[in-house]
């Protein structure tokens, strides 16, 4: 028994049609797929034309459906051929589809087997082991059980990506949020697969509060051409949500890539940790706002866990703070291990529209100095470094 890929395009009124129990038709897209499996309304056996590899296609052999641009989308299994036409008679199992949609294993992990130039996608594909090893083992997700669950690597924060920040208003009870123009180029980035054109819209997940939700970005159709706006648009579960976590329109929540264009990180801001850090706040030359952008970049464990590998390095296998060189495994042993903060070295003004936040921005401190370069009046890392040696003379 062999397994196969069948690919789904974007593209309307170019592949067929899909039929549904209810007797009608739509355009056989991934978009269209996906609904009418979610919604259980597909005629659950078709017939599909294949001209490539049809002679190896065999009785009982399964097939994987394969959406453009998203990734594994649906299952079936091979009922009967029809010589004549080459066509293949499949029947879809409707929950095991329902179950790898809400998977979301990713399209990048089958782009090397299913384009080839001049970037067109081939319509059936064999699966070999490594790419079954490779949805099972690396992806940690097994095709052959009922029992699928969301693949979270999605969401893994892009270091690289600016991190937009929101106000709570009652707009997220009943619409969405709007995103700030000079971000369009970086969420919307024309010439890319993403780009979605003035009235369209592509659809996208969004995590928050450790929950996956469906909701579209959208470029707005404004009557006046010199006018750009673009949003996020929330579906009602994700608007009941924001209820949950802002009762009260107050507050703040960022927004960040995750994987790629369709998956987005929103995070709650809690307040500031203590009296301490908001006295620090006040302080910041260029006020709370931005100060809490700042601290946001210093929390993104990503960002600093990949400073510390480049720190290690660099310093022969060891991690010391840069202002009083502090050694948290030299005092406490294997608990001290790894252990240090980062601190950005920019200020938010200084940063460019849209920069990203490389490792040489990022201080590696122990507690106490992080601490003592945010006190009023702001430090340097080098500033503070010789305040103690001048100290220590």
């Amino acid at each position: 028994m062999a397994i196969w890929l069948y690919t789904l395009t974007k593209q309307e009124k170019s592949a067929g049609t899909f039929s549904l129990k209810d007797g009608n038709e739509v355009d056989a897209i991934t978009d269209n797929f996906i609904k009418i499996i979610r919604n259980n309304s597909i005629e659950e056996e078709a017939w599909w034309g294949i001209s490539q590899k049809y002679s190896d296609i065999e009785i009982n052999d399964e097939v994987y459906i394969y959406g453009s641009g998203y990734g594994l989308v649906g299952y079936s299994i091979v009922l009967s051929k029809n010589d004549d036409s080459k066509r293949i008679h499949i029947k879809f199992d409707i929950e095991k589809s329902q179950k790898i949609i809400d998977a979301e294993i990713p399209y990048k992990s089958f782009d090397k087997y299913l384009i080839k130039k001049p970037a067109r996608l081939r319509s059936v594909i064999k699966v070999d082991k490594p790419i079954e090893t490779l949805i099972q083992d690396t992806l940690n997700v097994n095709i052959t059980e009922k029992n699928l669950t969301p693949n979270l690597d999605v969401f893994t924060i892009n270091i690289d990506s600016p991190i937009l920040l929101k106000e709570v208003g009652t707009s997220q009870y009943t619409d969405g949020v709007r995103i700030e123009k000079e971000f369009h180029l970086i969420l919307n980035p024309p010439d890319s697969p993403f780009y979605v054109e003035r009235g369209q819209a592509r659809k996208i997940k969004v995590l928050f509060n450790n929950k996956i939700f469906e909701a579209e970005y959208r470029y707005e159709n404004q009557a006046r051409k010199d006018i750009e706006l673009q949003s996020i648009r929330f579906k009602k579960d994700l608007k009941e949500e924001f209820r949950k976590v802002f009762p009260i329109p107050e507050g703040q929540f960022s927004i960040q890539i995750g994987e790629d264009l369709n998956h987005f990180v929103f995070n709650h801001l809690v307040e500031l940790d203590t009296i301490d850090y908001e006295d620090e706040a006040k302080g910041y030359v260029e006020g709370k706002k931005a100060y809490r952008t700042h601290k946001i970049i210093e929390r993104n464990q990503q960002v600093i866990k990949k400073s510390k590998v480049l720190f290690i390095k660099k310093h022969n296998g060891k991690l010391y703070c840069e202002a009083c060189g502090f050694n948290f495994t030299e005092v406490y042993g294997d608990r001290g291990k790894d252990f240090i903060e980062g601190h950005h070295k920019k200020l938010v003004s200084q940063m460019k529209e849209g920069e990203k936040t490389r490792t040489e921005d990022i201080a590696m401190l122990c507690s106490n100095c992080h601490r003592m370069i945010h006190r009023k009046p702001l430090l340097s890392v080098e500033e503070l470094s010789e305040l103690i040696r001048n100290k220590a003379k």
